[in-house]
């Protein structure tokens, strides 16, 4: 940093010694170890992008030859930076993504700056935003980026994307996991899954997926030597490093895809394509509750089949569609009981199969909890 500092603060050329009188670092060095951190600094420069331009003349003094060092403007000044509408919601979603982490305020500053240069990222944070939940923490918005705007135009683009973070995932593990992913690191986690108990879970991360307002992790299940799929709101705790491991020690396969690997929720394999045919679903909802659903349910009021069970006073009805019956009928235990299942039925008895196996965990570990103590 001393190097930068003194070769831009310098008007024409600066040669060795000069640069060696001036900067603290190198003054009680003998030549042979100036000339190694010389080196080393000009290359640490180098590799962050930073030209360093050199000149030589004959030194009249000497007989010998004369060696001068400059940063020009044009090596060190960043070029115009144009985003796109989907770049910019990369930016503004990766903030979100880091809150409650120690690259918080670097992120909240960077992205503060890119606003005062008139990069048109809109201000909203989703602090004033009502929650309008009953408790479901996806229901309350996240950061919202407005797109981009090039050099030559006078307000945001109408048709950046809006790019939104669900509220529970920012702040928890996906930003840990992330890292995880980025470092090719094991970790170790509890996971619970409806009607299971708690179990400790070790995970060589391949990648991150989201589904609507659902996101998972996928990798290789270490204990199973199998790939499996684990949905972040039920991973119960901190992530931390795998006991033993060392990043970068696991390889992706290659050409692994996800999406075309993984079911959900810890059952690995290929998907069952029979099953993964799209299905109207219609709900009831208890007013004002389940927010992310009525937020991505169709704008028209459909249908309700004559045999559907009773609809209480008061609840609307939404209509909805999803290619896995199994993941949505756990999906809306999250809402229960304000979400009653109309159609279909293989739905309904499915969302009714899931409330049966969390009842009776919750009475096992009720009972257990008794027992220990004597009663």
């Amino acid at each position: 940093m001393n190097l930068l500092i003194a070769l831009r603060a310098a008007r024409g050329w600066t040669d060795r010694d000069d640069l060696r009188r001036s900067i603290a670092d190198y003054a009680d060095l003998d030549e042979a170890a100036f000339d190694r951190q010389f080196s080393r600094d000009k290359a640490a420069l180098e590799a962050m992008g930073i030209a360093i331009s050199t000149t030589s003349w004959d030194d009249p003094f000497t007989d010998g030859t004369g060696y001068g060092y400059r940063i020009d403007d044009a090596g060190y000044a960043l070029t115009q930076i144009d985003f796109t509408p989907a770049e910019a919601a990369v930016v503004s979603v990766t903030q979100s993504l880091l809150a409650d982490t120690a690259l918080e305020s670097d992120a909240r500053a960077a992205l503060n700056k890119l606003r005062g240069l008139g990069e048109g990222f809109d201000a909203r944070d989703g602090s004033d935003a009502g929650d309008g939940s009953d408790g479901d923490p996806a229901a309350a918005p996240a950061a919202v980026p407005a797109s981009a705007s090039g050099p030559d135009s006078v307000a945001p683009m109408a048709d950046a994307p809006l790019a939104t973070v669900p509220a529970h995932i920012v702040g928890t593990v996906f930003a840990g996991l992330l890292r995880a992913v980025e470092a090719r690191r094991a970790v170790a986690f509890d996971y619970r899954r409806p009607g299971a108990q708690t179990s400790r879970r070790t995970l060589e991360p391949y990648a991150l997926l989201t589904r609507g307002d659902r996101s998972y992790v996928v990798g290789r299940d270490v204990d199973r030597d199998a790939v499996r799929t684990f949905r972040l709101t039920r991973i119960q705790g901190r992530i931390r490093s795998a006991p033993g491991r060392r990043d970068g020690d696991y390889d992706v396969p290659d050409g692994f895809d996800a999406a075309a690997q993984t079911t959900l929720d810890g059952a690995g394999g290929p998907h069952d394509h029979a099953r993964r045919e799209p299905v109207d679903v219609v709900l009831a909802v208890a007013p004002e509750r389940a927010v992310p659903l009525r937020e991505s349910a169709h704008e028209a009021v459909p249908t309700v089949p004559a045999e559907a069970p009773t609809i209480p006073t008061g609840w609307d009805v939404l209509g909805l569609r999803t290619d896995d019956q199994s993941a949505f009928a756990e999906r809306l235990l999250e809402y229960s009981p304000s979400v009653l299942v109309l159609a279909p039925d293989e739905l309904a008895q499915r969302h009714i199969a899931c409330l049966t196996r969390t009842a009776d965990a919750l009475d096992e570990a009720l009972d257990d909890s008794l027992g220990g103590h004597g009663g």
